[in-house]
């Protein structure tokens, strides 16, 4: 039958892939070429009902293979207009020709204007089907003898995905680079998406890939983000991807969006592509069970470096420049990272390091704090997950400062003095994480002078000692304090922020006595002379000198985390 092509109106309800620009992409430093799909060629049906191939495949079975196809149909009359009596079938380069079993949800006619979808599907028992070449809806008169077939319609298969794993499983589709805009051929969608984060990441059930796309609209009116899948592969195994949206994700035009993936993947293994694979459901007639069709489409390489999201310079007290469609911290909400300390803990086997952030609430009704995830990667990559203070303030009222601390333990042997901090999102792609900033940035030193900074509270020793008293067969420490303390304005302090600890260090290494001292309450440290009660340990002697060990200490659910701040003899 004679190829013709669509009438210029309807290209709007194009149905094959479409040929688009992609927008700006938030983690691309500079916008990068689509990968850019031919148009799904069409042909006559019947006078008014036009058909496209969507997607044919050849997936290999134990026992066989399986042959899965989907038409679209297109009726551009102004009448409703029955699909006209037909089989499915597939022609090989080895002359065999297949015939395919369709799905009970495949329409028999359609309404003006209407596009539908026919699943077909047939399972072989044989490996030796060979490159499929076209295929072919044919009209069988079974009640005429002996039987008269008519062709109503061949049309060639250009591209056929041949499952399986490997690099040579990918040759029969299009392929994409690392962040590079791509749309899903044979999809009827004017959508375009880029890769933008990859990492591994341990579940419930264990590891798992998580894969961040980056979905924009760049047409004039609403869309809906396509059922599609996302597989990863290695060299010799293919593992299977699901989205974590449930609900569908709509854009409006001009928007863009994330979308995420979750692919279980054994321990240890090397990932070498994501493969994009369009999806369709087949229910057989015979009320058996549906299965879900998957024809690979696109193959992207896996970032070698587990994420696109680099960490850009960082200088402290600036405020962080968030992923534009970041949604855990809210739009009127500025965050900065006003210190990074990592400090050795003495008679612990770690280190500890805190972060402390201030989050500004710039609009002016209150609004909800902010939660959200970090993380330390030093200078070979080893990652310290960080642990939230245990009390935070709930709300933030307009033109006020709040300060979050979060603790990382990490080894003895940790020596690095710069760090990639990332601001993780648990709400997106739940239960798993996603980077919404990555910051590089050094380790602050601390100063050697009296001066101790705990944003937004800045502490001068002017003067600290030990008096010791023996009484009822123990001793009894105090600890006289000269202080000047001084706040930064429009920055809350309550019972959520971190305390000092003073412990009394004899000469052997054994704290005879420790105090937390807190700066609100009606016990809180103030400038000028106070004595503390230290006393702790009932030890009968005691070897001097003292040494005065100042910590900060918080609450967090691992229990309370303490850095060195000063050590005083």
């Amino acid at each position: 039958m004679k190829k013709r092509p669509w009438k210029s109106s309807l290209t709007a309800i194009m149905l094959g892939a479409m040929i688009v620009q992609g927008g700006t992409a938030a983690w691309a430093a500079e916008p990068s070429t689509p990968t850019v799909v031919a148009p799904t060629v069409n042909y006559g049906l019947t006078k008014d009902i036009r058909a496209a191939i969507k997607s044919v495949a050849e997936t290999p079975t134990a026992t066989g293979s399986q042959l899965a196809v989907t038409v679209r149909l297109y009726n551009g009359g102004t009448t409703q207009n029955r699909v006209p009596e037909h089989e499915l079938r597939v022609q090989t380069s080895s002359g065999i020709s297949y015939t395919l079993k369709p799905s009970a949800s495949n329409k028999a006619s359609l309404q003006p204007k209407e596009i539908a979808e026919l699943v077909y599907f047939a399972s072989v028992d044989s490996k030796e089907i060979g490159k499929i070449e076209s295929l072919s809806f044919v009209n069988v008169d079974l009640y005429a003898y002996p039987k008269v077939e008519t062709t109503l319609l061949s049309m060639p298969t250009n591209q056929v995905w041949y499952g399986g794993t490997g690099s040579a499983a990918l040759e029969s589709i299009a392929s994409a680079g690392w962040g590079q805009d791509f749309t899903i051929a044979g999809v009827n969608s004017g959508l375009t998406y880029k890769t933008v984060e990859a990492s591994i990441q341990s579940g419930a059930t264990g590891r798992v890939a998580v894969l961040t796309v980056l979905v924009n609209n760049p047409g004039e009116g609403r869309e809906t983000v396509p059922a599609f899948r996302v597989d990863a592969q290695s060299e010799t195994k293919s593992y299977e991807g699901k989205r974590t949206e449930v609900a569908p994700v709509v854009l409006a035009a001009g928007e863009n969006t994330y979308i995420h993936y979750a692919i279980p993947v054994e321990t240890g293994v090397e990932l070498t592509n994501i493969v994009v694979l369009s999806t369709d459901t087949f229910i057989p007639k015979d009320g058996g069970q549906s299965e879900e069709l998957a024809t690979a489409k696109l193959a992207i390489n896996w970032p070698t470096d587990g994420s696109a999201a680099s960490a850009i310079a960082y200088k402290i007290g600036q405020p962080i420049p968030f992923h534009a469609q970041a949604k855990v911290i809210d739009k009127t909400t500025e965050v900065s990272l006003m210190e990074l300390h990592l400090h050795e803990n003495p008679d612990e086997g770690y280190k500890t390091a805190v972060a402390k952030f201030k989050l500004t609430n710039t609009s002016t009704t209150p609004i909800a704090t902010p939660t959200f995830l970090t993380e330390l990667t030093n200078k070979t990559g080893a990652s310290y997950q960080g642990v939230r203070q245990t009390n935070v303030t709930t709300m933030m009222n307009p033109g006020l400062s709040y300060v979050v601390s979060y603790s990382y333990i990490v080894p003895q042997s940790e020596d690095s003095e710069s760090f990639a901090l990332k601001i993780l999102d648990a709400q997106a792609a739940a239960p798993y994480t996603t980077t919404i900033a990555a910051l590089q940035t050094d380790l602050q030193k601390e100063t050697t002078d009296n001066l101790i900074s705990l944003y937004p509270i800045d502490v001068t020793f002017k003067d600290i000692s030990v008096n010791m008293q023996y009484a009822m067969g123990t001793y009894n420490y105090k600890v006289r304090l000269d202080l000047s303390i001084s706040q930064v304005a429009n920055v809350v302090v309550d019972n959520n922020f971190s305390k000092l600890r003073f412990e009394i260090v004899d000469s052997l290494g054994r704290v005879v006595g420790s105090k937390d001292a807190s700066f609100i309450g009606p016990n809180k440290l103030v400038s000028g002379i106070q004595v503390i009660d230290a006393t702790g340990a009932n030890l009968d002697q005691f070897s001097s000198p003292f040494t005065i060990n100042i910590y900060e200490t918080m609450d967090t659910p691992m229990g309370t985390a303490k850095r060195l701040i000063k050590g005083i003899k």
